[in-house]
């Protein structure tokens, strides 16, 4: 087997909104990277605190420590981590503050390669997650900013995971997950409290999104299952591949 060296993916950083996003959007790949012994962060900008539709009078703060629970649950078991920034539910602006705060996990996860939300999405969080992923990216290079750690030496490449349902979003890449579809859908059920959220906001749950999608995604690519991706085109968070994909 063609080793991650070779690949040229030695750390992965998975940015998300929400605990969870990363389960549906991008798991499946993350799954087959670390297969290859790439090293694997899942960082969610927001607590997430506010994901309690099927539970409104649940106190925040305990919705932000059990989904904290859940996405380390999930990232354990697939060999990873997972680091929240804590930022507000809802309410995610792209700020300094954040910006620098996940620069500085790139920068000490040694990341070669970022997947982040697509600029559109359905949700206001997801869209300022992309807009901080995007600088983050940059700032994780250059060592004149006042951030923790060490400055890369070259910037991450940059690529964007599927919106929800896919709304949005044309693909430019598509990643076989037909061996990982099961185990990807496993790890979105240890987010029990979002099986129960997303079934009250809007009628499904994380393992119907993941089943319906990645078959549709398959269908498009000449697969069982996939996802889809699109890189980011802006310099200099773009590398061209060392061969023509197959």
């Amino acid at each position: 087997m063609e080793s991650v060296m070779e690949r040229g993916v030695r750390s992965v950083v998975a940015i998300e909104a929400h605990p969870d996003d990363v389960e549906l959007g991008c798991m499946g790949t993350l799954l087959k990277l670390r297969a290859r012994g790439a090293r694997v962060t899942i960082v969610s900008i927001t607590a997430g605190d506010q994901g309690a539709a099927h539970d409104p009078d649940a106190d925040h703060a305990a919705v932000a420590e059990v989904r904290a629970a859940e996405a380390t649950a999930a990232a354990e078991r697939m060999g990873g981590e997972f680091v929240s920034l804590d930022g507000p539910d809802g309410y995610l602006f792209d700020a300094s503050a954040l910006r620098d705060a996940l620069s500085a996990v790139i920068r000490r996860a040694g990341a070669d390669l970022v997947f982040a939300p697509p600029p559109a999405d359905y949700q206001s969080d997801h869209i300022a997650a992309s807009e901080i992923a995007f600088h983050a990216v940059f700032t994780s290079a250059l060592p004149q900013f006042p951030i923790a750690g060490a400055a890369l030496e070259r910037t991450p490449v940059l690529y964007y995971y599927d919106a929800i349902m896919g709304l949005e979003f044309e693909p430019t890449l598509f990643v076989d997950i037909t061996d990982q579809v099961e185990e990807k859908k496993a790890l979105a059920r240890l987010h029990a409290s979002q099986m129960a959220n997303m079934k009250a906001i809007g009628g499904w749950d994380l393992v119907e999104e993941i089943e319906i999608v990645g078959r549709y995604r398959g269908l498009q690519s000449g697969t069982r299952y996939a996802e889809a991706f699109r890189p980011c085109l802006r310099w200099p968070r773009v590398r061209a591949l060392r061969e023509f994909p197959e």
